[in-house]
């Protein structure tokens, strides 16, 4: 067992992070995690703490981040990444809660750099536009599109309220599924990120309820959604809101949330404080041979 001990600012418990190596991600596998950084930084050791967890996972190729309000700072923890082999990307350089990429090169070959789509439904995506980028791994393609669709509401839909939060939420989804279903049709596609809203909702106030109907596509966190809330992203509420969503796929793969705060000295408190309020969710493809 390997233990990595940062000590700050003095040598007390509370400052200190203990951190075990985490297990997922394989060589053999595409492994991707999304991960809501609570305006990152929270804290001036959230770099650090981040840092530290990112390189204490056996081996991830993408991390798609959400609420990166601070540029020197994702910056900064970029630098503080193997600079030959990770890359960031940020989908906006000013202080809002902004999306981004880090991608372990490695393994990855970038084909299409990240890109936003759907400008002209930056409303009802909360002003935090889709953030796509293509890339290539062990012969194959994947398009991963990360999103944070807007927050809150009292989990009924009205769509006949412009500003309703569940309705946002609906639209955004259908616009979403419509772009894909006319530019990605023939491509491995994977929508990740926040979605703030739950999967276990009932018809009519599920708003992922056309991506269920359809078979081509596929929540890879259901089963997460439907189980022991000790396994959500939100601990806080609780609930599970953070989901990864699968379209014209046939790899295996497997899917949890990675309870981080298990791995530091302090557990959920400190995360909480220092880092998040969300959990990551990862998958692991093991993809086909091409």
């Amino acid at each position: 067992m390997i233990y990595i001990f940062l000590l700050l600012f003095s040598c007390s418990q509370e400052d200190e992070i203990n951190i075990n190596p985490i297990n997922f991600g394989a060589d053999n596998s595409l492994d991707i995690i999304t991960w809501n950084i609570e305006n990152f930084p929270k804290s001036s050791l959230t770099v650090d703490y981040v840092a530290d967890l990112i390189q204490a996972f056996n081996d991830i190729d993408i991390i798609a981040l959400q609420e990166i309000s601070n540029q020197s700072a994702f910056n900064s923890l970029v630098n503080s990444l193997d600079p030959n082999i990770w890359f960031g990307y940020r989908g906006a350089n000013n202080n809002y809660q902004s999306l981004a990429y880090l991608i372990n090169t490695s393994d990855i070959e970038i084909i299409d750099y990240p890109y936003t789509i759907l400008d002209d439904y930056e409303y009802y995506f909360a002003y935090r536009l889709p953030y796509v980028v293509k890339i290539s791994f062990n012969n194959q393609e994947y398009i991963l599109i990360d999103i944070h669709l807007k927050c809150c509401g009292d989990g009924q839909l009205d769509e006949n309220d412009y500003g309703d939060e569940e309705t946002r939420r609906l639209w955004a989804n259908y616009y979403l599924k419509e772009y894909i279903d006319t530019y990605f049709e023939n491509n491995n596609v994977i929508i990740l990120g926040d979605f703030n809203d739950e999967l276990i909702d009932q018809y009519p106030n599920n708003v992922f309820q056309d991506f269920i109907n359809d078979s081509d596509y596929y929540f890879a966190d259901f089963d997460i959604a439907n189980g022991n809330s000790n396994n959500w992203s939100f601990p806080g509420w609780p609930s599970h809101l953070d989901h990864i969503l699968m379209a014209n796929q046939s790899n295996i793969f497997t899917a949890t949330t990675l309870r981080l705060d298990d791995y530091i000295i302090g557990g959920w408190g400190k995360y909480d404080n220092y880092i998040s309020d969300h959990r990551p969710v990862g998958i692991s493809i093991l993809l086909n041979e091409p």
